[in-house]
């Protein structure tokens, strides 16, 4: 019975993204060139309230490419593309320290929203609230600033910096972030 189940909890998720129905759909339909931007700045009172939450600032930019035969990037719809490619960068600004970023790719079979940051470097969860999104650090943490080992530091959950709420903003507010981690 248990192996059937297995095999059946295996099947569904998969039947699902076959019928396209990816969870990072929630946040961005499957068209190459589409972009949502998430951010917030915890005020005074909250971070008052939540003395041991280090996060000052957060910011999760996404966007959908398509990849062409040559694996180059695709962001007009109207151009060849055989797969698509969600991407997200990140920026963090904690207590006293410069703001960090970072960026990577968010699997479209995965069964829930998970952002990974490559060279092994951990990741985030993406959960749809309404218009908002809710963001869970990989239990790792998340590489920031590069993958140079020396150079890099991992941002991980801290007593109070687990979970975080981040609103839809305009597309304005990450045009830099969007610039300085995916390009043009």
């Amino acid at each position: 019975m248990r192996a059937c189940l297995t095999l059946l909890s295996l099947a569904l998720p998969a039947a699902a993204f076959a019928q396209g129905k990816s969870k990072i759909t929630e946040f961005l339909p499957g068209t190459p060139g589409e972009r949502a931007c998430y951010a917030r700045a915890y005020d005074a009172k909250h971070l008052r309230e939540h003395p041991k939450q280090r996060v000052t600032q957060m910011m999760v930019f996404l966007r959908v490419a398509g990849i062409d035969d040559t694996g180059d990037w695709v962001l007009d719809p109207k151009q060849k593309y055989g797969r698509l490619s969600y991407q997200f960068a990140m920026s963090v600004k904690r207590r006293g320290e410069k703001q960090m970023t970072t960026n990577g790719y968010c699997p479209e079979e995965s069964r829930e929203t998970f952002c990974a940051r490559e060279c092994d470097g951990g990741g985030v969860t993406l959960e749809k609230s309404a218009e908002a999104m809710l963001i869970r650090l990989d239990q790792f943490g998340i590489r920031m600033d590069g993958c140079d080992e020396e150079k890099s530091k991992w941002f991980k959950g801290g007593a109070d910096d687990k979970l975080f709420r981040l609103e839809k903003v305009s597309l304005e507010q990450c045009k830099a972030l969007e610039k300085d981690e995916l390009g043009p």
